[in-house]
C-alpha cells in the first residue's frame, strides 16, 4: 500500500480527530489510492497530449479539473520542486524547504514603481492579405533571421538622420507569373490579348498583393513613356481596370495614382507629332479623376478641392501651352457644375483675350489646332451650365444674346455659342450663373 495507516491517522490528529480505528484508516488510505491512481492516469492523457514524457503541475492541475476537483494553488512553477529528506524516529519525511525572508529587510526596500494604466491600442493585422513587420505583430513562421543579419539591418544614422531598412514585400510565384504575364500581354500589339489582360486586371480577385505593383507599373509607364501615346493609353486602362474591379481596395494608393492621371491631363507633349490624337487621352484621364474624386470624396473632404486647385493653377497660366490648358479646363468641367460656374465662367473672358491673341498668328498650325480645341472645350463648359440650368427662359434676338453673352464670355467664344443649336439656352443659363456667382462674391 503506498498511502500508509500511519499517514491518515497523522492527517486526521492535524484536523482534530484523534484515535481512528484500524479498519478506517486503512478503508481511507485505500480510497486515497484509488483516488491518486485515477488523477495520476487522467493527468498521465495530458501529458501525453501535450507530446511531452515528463508530468507537470499544471497536467495535475488539469486532471483535477476534469473530476470537478478545485486545482492545487501554489506549486505552478517554471523551476522544478526539491523535497528534502528528513528521519524522524517512525519514519523519513520529505518536506519542501522554503525561503526565510528577511521582514526588515523587505521593508527597507523601497516600494516599486507605480504600475502603468491599462490602455488599448489598435494596429493592422494584415493589410490586403499581407501582414505588416512591425512589433506588434509575430514574425512569420519560416523567415527567422539569423541575428548577423538582424543586426545588419538595424536603422543606421547617417549625418545624425537616423534611417529605417525597408521591409521586402515577398510575393509567391504564381503572382510574380501572374504580373510578368499580363505585363508582358499589355505590350502586345495585338489587341485581344490586351483587351483580355485587361478585363483580367478588372475582374479578378486574387490580385489585391499587386496593386501596389500594377500602380508602379502606371506610374513608371506615364514617367518614361511621355512620347508614347499608345504606351500611356494602355496605362491609364490599366488605372480604371485597377478601379472597377469590385474585389481590390484600391483607396490607399490613390495618391499614388492621381499624379498619372494628372500628367496625362495636363503634360505639354503626350505624343510626338500633334496630329495625333493626345485628346482623347486628356479627355479620359480627366473622367477618371472626376470619377475619383466622386468615390472617395466623402472619405477625402480636400481631394476635388485641391485637385480643383491645381487644375484652375494651370489654366490661368499664360507661360503654360495651350495643350496643358485644354487638360485644365476639360479637368474642371468634368467636376461639376458648381466648379464650372465658380472657377470656370468669372475666368472665360480674360482667357478668351489671351487665347485670341495667340491664334493671331496664322503661321502655326499647331498653334491654331490646339487653340480650337481649347475653344471647343470652353464650349463644352458653357453647355454644362446649360444642362445645369433648365429652368432658364431661351433668350431670343440672336443681336441682343451676343452683347449680353459678349460681356461674360468674350465676343469670340459667344459667337461660337450662338452657332450651337440651342444658343438660346445656353447663353440665359450662362447670364444666370454668372449673374449668381456676381451675387455671392458682393455677399462675402
Amino acid at each position: 500500500m503506498i498511502y500508509s495507516k500511519s499517514t491518515i491517522k497523522n492527517i486526521s490528529e492535524s484536523i482534530g480527530v484523534p484515535k481512528l480505528k484500524d479498519g478506517i484508516t486503512t478503508a481511507m488510505a485505500q480510497d486515497v489510492e484509488y483516488r491518486l491512481h485515477e488523477i495520476i492516469a487522467e493527468a498521465m492523457k495530458f501529458m501525453r497530449h501535450s507530446k511531452r514524457t515528463k508530468l507537470t503541475v499544471a497536467d495535475i492541475n488539469s486532471a483535477l479539473r476534469v473530476r470537478n476537483v478545485e486545482p492545487i494553488y501554489g506549486f505552478e512553477t517554471g523551476r522544478p520542486i526539491k523535497f528534502h529528506k528528513t528521519a524522524t524516529a517512525l519514519e523519513e519525511i520529505y518536506y519542501v524547504d522554503d525561503e526565510q525572508i528577511d521582514l526588515d529587510r523587505l521593508i527597507e526596500e523601497p516600494l516599486p514603481n507605480v504600475p502603468l494604466e491599462v490602455v488599448y491600442t489598435a494596429h493592422w493585422l494584415a493589410i490586403e492579405g499581407v501582414q505588416p513587420r512591425i512589433q506588434q505583430n509575430p514574425a512569420p513562421i519560416g523567415e527567422e533571421e539569423p541575428a548577423a543579419k538582424k543586426t545588419a539591418k538595424a536603422p543606421q544614422k547617417q549625418d545624425g538622420v537616423e534611417t529605417i531598412p525597408l521591409v521586402k514585400h515577398v510575393l509567391s510565384k504564381e503572382l510574380q507569373l501572374y504580373f510578368e504575364c499580363i505585363t508582358e500581354s499589355l505590350v502586345s500589339p495585338d489587341p485581344l490579348v490586351k483587351s483580355t489582360a485587361l478585363e483580367s486586371i478588372s475582374i479578378d480577385a486574387g490580385i489585391h498583393q499587386l496593386v501596389t505593383y500594377f500602380v508602379q507599373y502606371i506610374a513608371m509607364a506615364v514617367k518614361n513613356n511621355l512620347n508614347n501615346l499608345e504606351t500611356l493609353r494602355t496605362a491609364m486602362a490599366v488605372a480604371k481596370a485597377l478601379r472597377r474591379n469590385p474585389n481590390l481596395f484600391v483607396e490607399p494608393y490613390m495618391h499614388q495614382l492621381i499624379p498619372s492621371l494628372l500628367t496625362c491631363l495636363v503634360s505639354k507633349r503626350l505624343c510626338e507629332s500633334y496630329t495625333e490624337d493626345h485628346w482623347s487621352l486628356r479627355d479620359g484621364a480627366a473622367e477618371q479623376i472626376a470619377e475619383i474624386c466622386q468615390q472617395f470624396g466623402q472619405s477625402y473632404h480636400t481631394l476635388q478641392a485641391r485637385i480643383a486647385r491645381t487644375l484652375l493653377r494651370a489654366f490661368l497660366d499664360p507661360t503654360k501651352p495651350l495643350t496643358t490648358h485644354y487638360g485644365a479646363i476639360v479637368g474642371l468641367t468634368k467636376l461639376g457644375l458648381s466648379i464650372v460656374k465658380v472657377l470656370v465662367l468669372p475666368n472665360i473672358k480674360t482667357y478668351m483675350s489671351l487665347l485670341d491673341a495667340e491664334m493671331e498668328k496664322r503661321d502655326n498650325h499647331q498653334l491654331i489646332n490646339d487653340g480650337t480645341h481649347c475653344q471647343a472645350a470652353l464650349v463644352n463648359a458653357l453647355r454644362v451650365v446649360a444642362r445645369g440650368n433648365n429652368d432658364v427662359e431661351p433668350l431670343g434676338a440672336a443681336g441682343a444674346q451676343k452683347s449680353k453673352l459678349a460681356e461674360v464670355v468674350g465676343d469670340t467664344l459667344a459667337r461660337l455659342v450662338l452657332a450651337e443649336s440651342n444658343a438660346g439656352k445656353i447663353a440665359a443659363a450662362v447670364l444666370a450663373a454668372s449673374k449668381e456667382v456676381k451675387a455671392q462674391d458682393s455677399q462675402e
